[in-house]
């Protein structure tokens, strides 16, 4: 179609897959991804994307992250890759013109912290999804569970055309919302309990009410990190996201299992950073910190 808005995602795991699937169809899209075999695959195969007994395959444009000439012409960029792979992209993202708005839809809120490394200038937006997704090989994509994408602006503003293409989709819903703190801090305390939670217990969300020691055990991390971190309802916000993603892996969870680097730090950390800083402060929630950078210590020293 022409006139169609050029929109790039950055990352292709499975948040990459699954918003790349949702994009294709009303924007002039391209995938950006770390390996040059991946983008290959994807410009050979498309995407296959799975969402219940049904499975569509969707053409797609991909490059690697290295095609700066690519990146360029965006009319607009979703980095959807995880935290701590914010190192590399940052040094591309400073690169771009500043008249490309950017939007993270990172889990945590360690990113925040670099957001004044792109300047004042640029139109950034500051995300989170609720989808639940899962990621089987380079080109296919499980959709475990429909959410939302809600966001706030962080600094800038989108022109009309961009506004009207973000809202365009009712089965892939993207919500403005007016303070991005908001969002962000309600979405950093649930995953703070869930993620590490399930990734130390190995188990799906669900479990974590099914079983009475371990629903003891969220409680008291809700509690702990209310001290830090108070939003309205905690408890019940985090047994409502158990119990309607009750049969998913949380990604920290995934993580473990495959042996990957999780994103403790950008999720966990910053609470943790708002305590007191001492041994006592928010001791569950630190024994879990602890136990799951040990792990990672053992898989990448």
């Amino acid at each position: 179609m022409e006139n169609q808005i050029n929109v790039g995602i950055i990352g292709a795991g499975a948040m990459g897959l699954l918003y790349a699937a949702n994009f294709a169809d009303k924007s002039k899209l391209t995938l950006f991804t770390h390996r040059k075999e991946q983008a290959d695959l994807l410009n050979q195969k498309g995407i296959s994307l799975i969402d219940n007994e049904t499975t569509k395959n969707i053409h797609i444009h991909a490059a690697q992250i290295t095609e700066e000439e690519q990146l360029t012409k965006q009319q607009l960029l979703i980095i959807a890759v995880k935290q701590y792979s914010l190192n590399e992209i940052i040094p591309i993202l400073q690169k771009l013109p500043t008249k490309i708005p950017i939007l993270f839809i990172q889990n945590g809120a360690g990113h925040l912290e670099r957001l004044s490394e792109l300047g004042t200038t640029r139109t950034i937006l500051l995300g989170i999804s609720e989808h639940g997704a899962g990621r089987e090989d380079d080109t296919t994509v499980i959709w475990r569970g429909h959410g939302r994408t809600k966001y706030s602006i962080f600094q800038g503003e989108l022109n009309d055309d961009l506004k009207e293409l973000l809202t365009s989709s009712p089965a892939f819903p993207i919500e403005k919302h007016a303070n991005y703190q908001a969002i962000i801090q309600e979405k950093l305390f649930i995953n703070a309990v869930i993620n590490p939670l399930t990734a130390v217990l190995g188990v799906q969300n669900g479990k974590l009410l099914e079983n009475q020691e371990w629903h003891r055990l969220l409680i008291r991390v809700v509690n702990e990190v209310e001290t830090v971190l108070p939003i309205e309802n905690a408890l019940e916000k985090v047994e409502t996201i158990c119990r309607t993603t009750a049969l998913n892996f949380s990604s920290m969870a995934l993580d473990c299992m495959n042996e990957r680097m999780t994103e403790i730090d950008g999720i966990v950390l910053p609470i943790l950073e708002k305590g007191d800083k001492t041994e006592t402060s928010l001791p569950t929630l630190r024994t879990l910190y602890q136990i799951i950078k040990g792990l990672e210590g053992e898989r990448y020293v």
